[in-house]
């Protein structure tokens, strides 16, 4: 039978998908002439601009990524029941726009699909959970290009029996080169283009086509390993080697966050409020903003903390040295000038005293307020303190002592 158009579109591009998923593919296309009218009449009636698969749970939008991936809704998808990538875009913008859904679950069952425009729906799920999150939920299978996708989301959630990884890239060609030449068909190729024609059958066609596979697989790779936030060698040496991992053997290699249900995932995100992030990876910028806002209001109440022992304990030293000053037995007879040395300048007691046993002392007070007329202080720092003779009355050797301590009171708490 001869190979219908289906078929040659699906075996003329490269696939990341399981060997049993491209069976399945490859056989669906070799049914071409095998469409009802019924499955006809479903693909016009559910094939519309919008390609509404979205559906939504409360606040939560549900993106099912079911069967074969491909890159655009066709006659193919809707009698194969694959899932087109374009669709999924289209549903996952219309997601993020919608400000009454604050998550996306993307609801995972599918053994991969075509390399073509994955990398594109990939990035635009990675740049998406820097504005609401995407939990992936893996219940089947999130093989080869549902992991590429997956591999993106915020979070990883799987069952118990999900299968995880088939990383790598695979293509099924076709040599016609044999019955090219038994229908007599010659083709040519132009002289400038010696690459446009790989022939199979030679060593050198096979490691063009090998050399193309490898490449992609070096993206995909590369994708996964920034989603899941390691270096590439890890993929390659811990995310199965392009074999698949199952539950909790797939969250022990990092290729899956927690095993969890689907119904538990979707209480679990209508819950949450809007600025909820603890139970999510911190992948993405406002995750990094809340890490340093935290940090740097830890740093601020350290700071003010040290400040106020510092002020504390500098203010009880303070008060230590002028009461030492204050009660030196030089200060006896030197009180102004023990005072001053106290309240105006940084010296310590020891140097206080050095500085009062070399001032004269001033000489006992007559009881008699008259006899102070006249009288000199020999009390100073640098020269003498002079009473008024004009004055009508000094204040006697009590009121004196009362005045002085009381303004020693009134500075020592100006300075606390």
């Amino acid at each position: 039978m001869p190979a219908t158009r289906a078929l040659r579109a699906a075996l003329a591009e490269p696939w990341a998908i399981t060997a049993e998923g491209l069976e399945l593919v490859l056989s669906v296309a070799a049914r071409e002439n095998d469409v009802s009218i019924e499955a006809l009449e479903a693909y016009r009636a559910e094939h519309v601009p919008t390609a509404e698969r979205l559906t939504r749970r409360g606040a939560v939008a549900i993106l099912d990524v079911r069967g074969p991936l491909v890159s655009r809704a066709n006659l193919f998808t809707a009698i194969s029941g694959a899932t087109s990538y374009d669709v999924l875009r289209r549903d996952l913008q219309a997601s993020l726009d919608d400000p009454s859904i604050r998550a996306i679950v993307m609801s995972y069952d599918t053994p991969g699909g075509s390399v073509t425009n994955v990398d594109e729906l990939a990035k635009a799920v990675r740049a998406g959970k820097a504005i609401k999150p995407i939990v992936a939920y893996v219940g089947g299978a999130a093989a080869s290009a549902g992991y590429w996708l997956a591999s993106q989301s915020t979070e990883i959630v799987i069952a118990d029996t999900a299968l995880l990884g088939s990383i790598g890239v695979r293509a099924a060609l076709q040599d016609t080169s044999k019955k090219d030449a038994e229908a007599g068909r010659i083709e040519f190729i132009s002289s400038q283009s010696p690459g446009k024609r790989t022939d199979l059958s030679t060593d050198e066609g096979r490691a063009r086509i090998q050399r193309t596979i490898d490449a992609l697989a070096e993206v995909f790779i590369a994708t996964v390993a920034d989603g899941r936030g390691v270096k590439p060698d890890d993929v390659i040496a811990k995310f199965g080697g392009g074999d698949v991992l199952i539950g909790s053997a797939a969250v022990a290699a990092g290729m899956a966050d927690r095993i969890g249900n689907f119904e538990a995932v979707i209480k679990e995100l209508d819950g949450r409020s809007p600025s909820t992030t603890s139970k999510f990876r911190s992948t993405t910028m406002n995750e990094q903003m809340i890490a340093r806002a935290e940090h740097d209001a830890a740093v601020a109440a350290a700071r003010t903390e040290g400040q106020t022992v510092g002020e504390k304990a500098g203010a009880t030293a303070e008060r230590t040295r002028i009461q030492a000053i204050l009660n030196l037995p030089e200060a006896k007879g030197r009180e102004t000038s023990a005072m001053h040395l106290a309240f105006t300048t940084d010296l310590s007691a020891e140097t206080a005293k050095g500085v009062l046993s070399g001032l004269e002392a001033a000489k006992p007070e007559p009881e008699n307020d008259a006899d102070i007329d006249g009288q000199r202080s020999h009390e100073a720092v640098g020269g003498l303190v002079v009473f008024d003779p004009k004055a009508d009355k000094q204040p006697n050797k009590a009121e004196k002592t009362k005045a002085a301590w009381g303004e020693v009171t009134s500075k020592l708490n100006a300075r606390m």
